[in-house]
């Protein structure tokens, strides 16, 4: 079968394409160069030359031959319609989030000339970036193809991001957290758009996105989130968009029987990506209440290698002055989090306040009192034996017990 067709409709929007990508490469370079910045004023370059750029790569790709949408012009109203609420729907995930977790100052100027700058500056990139990707993703593929779909939002989603971002990447740790709180999450919103332009065209997409750019650049009160949670709705939401509006779509095209259309049904996959990010939530610590699971035996019998306990965080003194003796806490020496129930609350005027503890299956108390600053939290529920998997994957790891008294 020749799927060539599915990639290259003509050579000569092959050579158009490699052509609109140089564009989208040049505008990339020169806003990362320092060397432009030596001879135009930077506020102007930024404010006044960027933006006349982006405008006149739009209209050159406004007016080059391109290949129309996937969807009819009767479904496209459908994909704009859902692409606005899908833009809402992120903003007030966010929102809520914020609510729970706290809200902060926005660092952009509301004044009104502040407002009109920041409209220009992201409205005009975010018009071009998206006549760039629409040309793209109609021009490589006629049909559905997230090979073609991954490989585009990859490009938008590299370029989207300071050439210095990248250069201070300089261990593990830094990497991963970009990748997780930025990367991933801008991948995850190219994804989409490019699926949303594959069937609608840029005005869905600008739509979509200038909703979230809008609200984060002109709201006054933002969310202040950890960045684990920001990677956490930055990667499922485009992704639970992205499934249920294909589903949407097909089934109001009529290209999946009425039966898939009941199996796959947005309320299903609401109720499905709600519980999935419940439960990372809960496992990587956002709740009050985080699990952790036990590998020794200190304090068997209530809690044996294995089982998993639910910890109550501490995060202020009046929870550390609620602790008394016989409360089993989690704390920190070193890298390693132990369990042990208190058996002595000790307060003095030199060091202050440092309780004694042990674990209920070792013959002498521990060598060193715990200090207020390294309590995580108060154990307050056991699950038995569920924690063995997690016990398995890391038994290859070199953890180094030597403080733990058995």
């Amino acid at each position: 079968m020749d799927t060539t067709n599915r990639y290259i409709p003509t050579t000569k929007t092959s050579s158009r394409s490699i052509i609109v990508i140089l564009l989208l490469l040049f505008m990339y370079i020169i806003g990362n160069s320092k060397i432009i910045s030596n001879y135009i004023d930077n506020f102007a370059f930024t404010y006044i030359i960027k933006p006349l750029l982006w405008v006149c790569i739009a209209i050159f790709i406004y007016n080059i031959p391109h290949i129309k949408p996937k969807a009819k012009i009767k479904h496209r109203k459908l994909v704009i319609e859902w692409a606005t609420i899908f833009g809402m729907m992120f903003v007030a995930i966010n929102m809520f989030a914020g609510f729970i977790f706290g809200l902060g100052k926005s660092p952009y100027s509301h004044s009104i000339i502040g407002i009109f700058i920041n409209i220009i500056y992201v409205g005009t990139a975010l018009v071009g970036k998206e006549f760039i990707r629409n040309y793209l993703v109609n021009s490589v593929t006629k049909k559905e193809n997230f090979i073609v779909f991954i490989s585009i939002s990859l490009l938008m989603t590299i370029i989207n991001f300071n050439i210095n971002r990248y250069i201070q990447l300089k261990d593990l740790e830094t990497l991963v957290q970009f990748l997780a709180e930025y990367f991933a999450p801008e991948f995850s919103n190219n994804l989409f758009t490019s699926y949303l332009i594959y069937l609608g065209g840029p005005i869905p997409s600008i739509i979509y996105l200038g909703i979230i750019k809008g609200f984060h650049w002109l709201s006054p009160i933002l969310p202040n989130l950890k960045w684990i949670i920001t990677a956490l709705i930055g990667v499922l939401c485009p992704i639970f968009f992205l499934m249920t509006f294909q589903g949407i779509y097909l089934s109001t095209t009529k290209k999946i029987k009425l039966r898939e259309q009941e199996d796959e049904s947005p309320i299903s996959w609401i109720i499905t990506s709600m519980i999935s990010i419940g439960i990372i939530w809960f496992t990587v610590g956002v709740f009050p209440i985080y699990p952790s699971v036990i590998a020794t035996g200190s304090m068997e019998p209530m809690i044996s290698p294995g089982d998993i306990i639910l910890v109550k965080k501490i995060v202020n003194m009046d929870g550390i002055n609620a602790l008394k003796e016989g409360d089993v806490i989690q704390f920190k020496r070193g890298e390693i989090l132990i369990s042990h129930r208190i058996v002595d609350v000790i307060e003095n005027d030199k060091e202050g306040l440092q309780f004694r503890t042990k674990g209920d299956n070792n013959s002498t108390v521990d060598t060193n009192l715990v200090r207020p600053q390294d309590i995580k939290g108060k154990v307050e529920y056991t699950i038995p034996k569920i924690g063995w998997l997690t016990l398995f994957i890391k038994s290859n790891q070199n953890i180094n017990l030597e403080e733990l008294i058995f």
